[in-house]
């Protein structure tokens, strides 16, 4: 754990020493978290316009299987019967997918004041309620735990959101039933249903972000909810997953769904979180401070999921997360740009410093140092 954050704040420490031109925004020291005593890291990025600063709070509500660990596509009757949970087989059943801790955590504390809790992460799940003996999610069980320690380390790290914060298993976790795993089309409705039953419990300044993925049906409880509340929810993110093709489609990545607005609410389709974390940060629910540790998680997190002998990063795996890094390069050089003075003296400045390079290839290329660095610690 001291290891991990040692490696985040050098990580975030060493861009401005190799890079210049960063905005001083970017924090470069730990920010102690005390008893009465929080600071919150300036936020190099703007509310979304029309908003005001803590006005609303966001609950993220996401799906288990295939969306935060892998189902493996296990199926009944050998693979022939109705999935258990999903379809996903590139990663093994149970195996959690890299940053998806960071990422819940960084959509529900994203432009809250310190004094504001962030809203419990909330469940919908198609896990029988008549099955909860065995399927029920508890304090202890290791999901809830892994986000309660993502929460911890954030807040002692950076004074960002609350050490407490994760599933409310008393409250926002809620379930289908077994008639979902008999007739599967009803798993839709049942997750839609269960989000009514959420939003009674909460106020009118709630808003909402839904995360899934393309397996379970996930889609048509977004859509509907598009269609209920469009006003209340700020985007619906869906993880994209096959049961083959991913295999087929090899280094090149499975294509990817259009991301597209529904009654005017955004939808956007990932292969990693750190994809996912790139269009979180397009539409503004998340700043680039938020965007860097998630990649820093994904990262660090995958390292302990897949450690092949021979193939190393060549591992399809490694493939998707490095695609979606490297359009992180140019995403974050764009944000950086615009951040850059635009007078003509800076710009002389930084035309001598970088007689060769565009800023799209000082953007990579900084990075790319901060990030090997990175690597560089966690391996040792």
């Amino acid at each position: 754990m001291m290891r991990s954050h040692l490696s985040l704040l050098l990580f975030i420490g060493l861009l401005p020493a190799i890079s210049a031109w960063l905005p001083a925004a970017l924090p470069t020291h730990r920010q102690t978290a005390r008893a009465g005593a929080r600071q919150r890291a300036p936020a190099m990025s703007s509310m979304p316009a029309g908003e005001k600063y803590g006005e609303n709070r966001v609950q993220v509500i996401t799906d288990i299987d295939d969306t935060v660990k892998s189902s493996g596509g296990v199926r009944l009757f050998w693979r022939v019967g109705p999935a258990l949970g999903g379809i996903d087989t590139q990663y093994k059943r149970g195996d959690f997918y890299p940053g998806v801790f960071q990422f819940g955590l960084e959509l529900a504390s994203f432009g809250l004041p310190p004094n504001k809790e962030p809203a419990p992460l909330a469940v919908l799940t198609a896990r029988a309620r008549e099955l909860k003996l065995f399927l029920a999610l508890k304090p202890k069980t290791k999901l809830c735990v892994q986000y309660v320690k993502a929460a911890t380390e954030t807040f002692e790290s950076w004074g960002i959101g609350s050490p407490r914060w994760g599933v409310d298993c008393e409250r926002t976790v809620l379930y289908g039933s077994v008639m979902e795993w008999i007739l599967q089309f009803r798993k839709g409705w049942r997750k839609f249903d269960n989000f009514k039953k959420l939003k009674e419990m909460n106020d009118e300044r709630t808003r909402y972000v839904l995360v899934g993925d393309t397996g379970e049906y996930d889609f048509e409880c977004g859509e509907r909810m598009a269609e209920f509340c469009p006003e209340l929810v700020k985007g619906m993110f869906f993880h994209v997953v096959s049961e083959h093709d991913w295999k087929e489609a090899g280094e090149d990545g499975i294509p990817m769904p259009i991301d597209r607005y529904l009654n005017g609410v955004p939808v956007c389709y990932f292969r990693t979180y750190v994809g996912a974390a790139r269009k979180a940060f397009r539409i503004k629910l998340i700043g680039v401070d938020e965007y860097l540790r998630i990649i820093c998680a994904a990262q660090s997190a995958l390292e302990q999921v897949d450690r092949p002998v021979t193939a190393g990063r060549e591992d399809l795996k490694w493939k998707d997360l490095q695609r979606d890094i490297d359009l992180s390069y140019v995403e974050i050089g764009r944000f950086l740009r615009q951040q850059t003075p635009s007078s003509p003296a800076a710009a002389e400045v930084q035309e001598t410093e970088q007689p060769k390079q565009g800023w799209k290839e000082r953007a990579k290329t900084k990075l790319r140092e901060a990030i090997g660095v990175l690597e560089s610690l966690q391996r040792k």
